[in-house]
């Protein structure tokens, strides 16, 4: 089985469809209000791109905060082979792929001087994001990819970008019923990790994982069941038309293909100065729910003020921590000076703000 790899240094955003709430997530990837994007609408059809409709796009993002906004497009292969063209990537940490039709963007930019630049920009340490056609175009096996129509599913065009390694991402998977389409590639193709990402839902993947953000669900593809009560991997019977989803919070280890769990991750030691920025009360909008984040002898502790239940958590990196003995996690959001703003508890999807 061939292996499944994201970018070694970079980070990849794959967005289901629209992209409610995650222009704060590619800002935090790319760097900043201040970083450098690029913005790729060539997946609309050209009547679509015009002067006011790119303006429009280059507005979106400048409201959301960047202050560095770039629009590329070309039609032309030629174009895109130029030195001129990649100008703006090459000092850019952040490239959003716009949906529409993912053959589009591969028509211009596949093994092209600007493919070349978008992979060095994920070896600089960037990102590369993309909502829906956006998202497809990030795998190796490009789904989707007639120019007749949608519905086909290996079509006149089979090869994406190539972001990420030897898997093939469908998108808009609930809203549209497309849950059991990927069988028809991964029948032909089993070699392959397929992925459907439902609407205003997203993967972070860095390296040999990903995580899943947002409202919905991922569904994962990938010939095999992960099977904890035995602890292994089971291989399924051929032509096995098998999937689950994984909703945010959750983690799946590209190289294993199986769920991180608690007991596979490595946590950070306990510092009482480091962690003294996360101690206070957190509240929820509407609620007269808390929870209390406090320090108790050699131990993190999350309590619930209305059950008075107490659970150890652990910190995985700055942003994340696991609450043991359950599927609970909390992704924090900072402020930019870093201190804490509140966090999301997954996977019910609900924000805790720090009292101040």
């Amino acid at each position: 089985m061939k292996l499944c790899a994201g970018p070694e240094n970079g980070s990849l955003l794959l967005i289901g469809g629209g992209s409610k709430g995650f222009t704060k997530k590619f800002m935090e990837l790319a760097g900043g209000a201040n970083a450098k994007i690029v913005i790729v609408p060539t997946a609309l059809s050209s009547g679509e791109i015009k002067k006011e409709t790119l303006a429009k796009f280059k507005k979106r993002f400048l409201d959301a905060g960047f202050k560095n906004v770039k629009i590329l497009h070309t039609r032309s292969r030629k174009e895109a082979n130029s030195k001129k063209f990649i100008r703006p990537i090459l000092d850019a940490s952040g490239i959003w792929f716009s949906g529409g039709r993912q053959w589009r963007h591969a028509d211009s930019y596949l093994n092209t001087l600007t493919h070349d630049a978008f992979r060095d920009l994920l070896d600089r340490g960037g990102v590369i994001a993309g909502t829906s056609a956006g998202a497809s175009i990030q795998g190796s096996f490009l789904v989707r990819g007639d120019t007749k129509t949608n519905t086909i599913m290996m079509g006149d065009h089979k090869e994406g970008l190539g972001f990420f390694q030897n898997v093939a991402i469908d998108q808009h998977l609930l809203a549209r019923n497309r849950q059991f389409d990927l069988f028809e590639i991964l029948e032909k193709r089993p070699e392959l990790l397929g992925l459907g990402i439902d609407e205003n839902t997203a993967i972070v993947v860095k390296g040999d994982a990903f995580r899943v953000i947002g409202e919905s669900y991922v569904a994962v593809y990938d010939g095999t069941r992960w099977c904890a009560e035995r602890n292994s991997i089971t291989k399924l019977a051929k032509g096995s038309r098998e999937f689950y989803y994984l909703n945010a919070g959750k983690e799946y280890n590209l190289r294993k293909r199986r769920l991180v769990h608690f007991g596979d991750r490595k946590f950070l030691d306990f510092s009482k100065e480091r962690m003294s920025k996360y101690v206070g009360k957190y509240f929820k909008k509407g609620s007269d729910l808390c929870f209390e984040i406090s320090i108790e002898k050699k131990s993190i502790v999350l309590s619930n003020w209305i059950s008075d239940e107490q659970s150890i958590v652990y910190q995985e990196t700055e942003k994340h921590f696991y609450v043991k003995d359950s599927n609970l996690s909390m992704e924090f959001n900072l402020y930019k000076n870093g201190k804490v703003e509140g966090f999301n508890l997954l996977p019910e999807n609900t924000f805790w703000r720090k009292k101040r």
